[in-house]
């Protein structure tokens, strides 16, 4: 994703997930929540973004007073 001010690379500032881990590989599973069914442990925020999905938020790193960018994946 490109600055629209200046086209210059941007660079991921910050992403929200859905939820913490999905329990496909559970490799990011807390040590504490390991057995747990994820839908009902796995989102303790109650934070959903589009259709369960993530919110990257992009800055550039040439100037931070450009306008920030943002994607829903």
């Amino acid at each position: 994703m490109d600055c629209p001010t200046c086209a210059t690379p941007m660079h991921l500032l910050l992403t929200v997930d859905s939820s913490e881990w999905d329990g496909g590989s559970g490799s990011w599973t807390p040590v504490e929540d390991r057995g747990l069914p994820p839908h009902l442990y796995a989102t303790p925020t109650g934070v959903i973004v589009g259709r369960s999905g993530e919110l990257n938020i992009f800055a550039c790193p040439t100037d931070p007073a450009h306008p920030h960018r943002w994607a829903i994946q």
